[in-house]
């Protein structure tokens, strides 16, 4: 465990707050969801909620089945960085400035070009969008076509965003 050498008192309510570089570097926005852990007796730990990251072997298998059905290049992510894909090689790689931008924006049609990792740049036809099981934004569904894409592939992707919500909120 990394020691930061900050203190914070527990006010009359149970509260801490956590300090701001630290809320930073963790990419902690107000409303965000943290599970508590107790280790010990004395140890408490505080982690990033994320239904996303708890579907993790549905969640691969369908990033890849539907990336070969429309022949495009599936992204799921959770606020922070990319869980499952079928290219293996960007699982893990933080999200960019430019994206974290865009995950307000229910559904981003790509008409420009947008840096979603520091190592992954997309230009269209791509599509965001965002998956919002109970209404509270999870993460993004990130479609980058491979050649053209036809009105199929695109209801395609609308149905899975809504069977993605629908899966996270109910499994």
């Amino acid at each position: 465990m990394k020691t930061t050498g900050i203190t914070r008192r527990v006010d009359e309510l149970g509260r801490i707050v956590i300090p701001k570089e630290i809320r930073k570097n963790m990419r902690l926005k107000a409303g965000e969801l943290l599970e508590i852990f107790l280790n010990d007796s004395e140890t408490i730990t505080l982690k990033k909620h994320s239904i996303i990251d708890k579907k993790q072997e549905f969640l691969m298998i369908y990033a890849k089945t539907l990336a070969d059905q429309i022949n495009a290049d599936v992204y799921i992510t959770n606020l922070n960085e990319i869980i499952f894909s079928n290219n293996n090689d960007s699982i893990g790689e933080k999200l960019s400035d430019d994206i974290e931008s865009k995950i307000k924006v229910l559904n981003f049609n790509g008409l420009e070009e947008i840096k979603i990792t520091n190592n992954i740049r997309l230009s269209k036809p791509f599509y965001i969008y965002s998956l919002s099981p109970n209404g509270d934004i999870s993460g993004l569904l990130i479609v980058k076509f491979k050649n053209n894409n036809s009105d199929k592939s695109k209801s395609i992707i609308k149905f899975s965003t809504a069977f993605l919500e629908d899966y996270l909120e109910n499994n």
